[in-house]
């Protein structure tokens, strides 16, 4: 499996390792992805609480394709390009194909971002009534567990700071405010496999593209 050490460094803006990827899988005959591959490990399983106020976990989905992110509602700029680009993929998948598939979005600021703030950033992204679509929410120690198991630093949107962990972090500091993010996208199989890395900037048409390749 890619060690996660190596995740921050090996993103799609290295258009000379997707060039490389394309073509070794093209010659071999599989399907493409574009991103960072990420082996195919079992993703991390959890139990968090959605935007309806209803429990769901990560194995509930298993049978579907699952784009998995991190944002906090107040955000200005990282998550709604990233909800944005999951919303539009969404929108562009052949209609029998979009219950195929799932739209998680794990907050990384478990004091602000309520049921209700869930719900409103929900609504402002046009998600609210899309039945694929998930805002969770969850206690602060639940989320640390998370955070670290898919190595994200969510930096001082923390009501308590993060312990140090040995997996280097995805987050990004915000430059004058102190804050942090991340924009990663992990795509996860039907079998509930970690299978690509991407990230906010990416094309929407190269989301639609790997969301049609993992769920046929």
């Amino acid at each position: 499996m890619l060690q996660r050490a190596l995740l921050p460094w090996l993103t799609i803006g290295s258009g000379a390792i997707v060039l490389l990827a394309l073509f070794v899988l093209r010659g071999s005959g599989e399907p493409v992805l574009i991103g960072t591959m990420l082996g195919g490990s079992p993703a991390p399983d959890f139990t968090l609480t959605d935007h309806r106020g209803k429990p769901v976990s990560l194995s509930d989905f298993r049978g579907k394709v699952i784009a998995l992110t991190f944002i906090y509602t107040d955000c200005p700029d990282v998550c709604p390009i990233t909800v944005k680009n999951l919303s539009s993929a969404n929108e562009q998948l052949p209609e029998e194909k979009r219950d195929d598939v799932a739209l998680i979005a794990i907050t990384v600021d478990p004091k602000r971002d309520t049921q209700a703030a869930l719900r409103a950033f929900s609504e402002r992204h046009g998600l609210v009534e899309n039945p694929n679509w998930y805002a969770l929410r969850g206690d602060a120690a639940t989320l640390e567990r998370i955070w670290h198991a898919y190595g994200i630093y969510p930096g001082t949107r923390l009501a308590t700071p993060v312990q140090e962990h040995t997996t280097p972090a995805l987050g990004t500091p915000v430059p004058g405010g102190g804050q942090g993010h991340t924009d990663a996208i992990y795509l996860i199989d039907p079998e509930g496999r970690e299978r690509v890395l991407m990230r906010s900037y990416i094309e929407v048409d190269s989301l639609v593209h790997n969301l049609r390749v993992l769920a046929d």
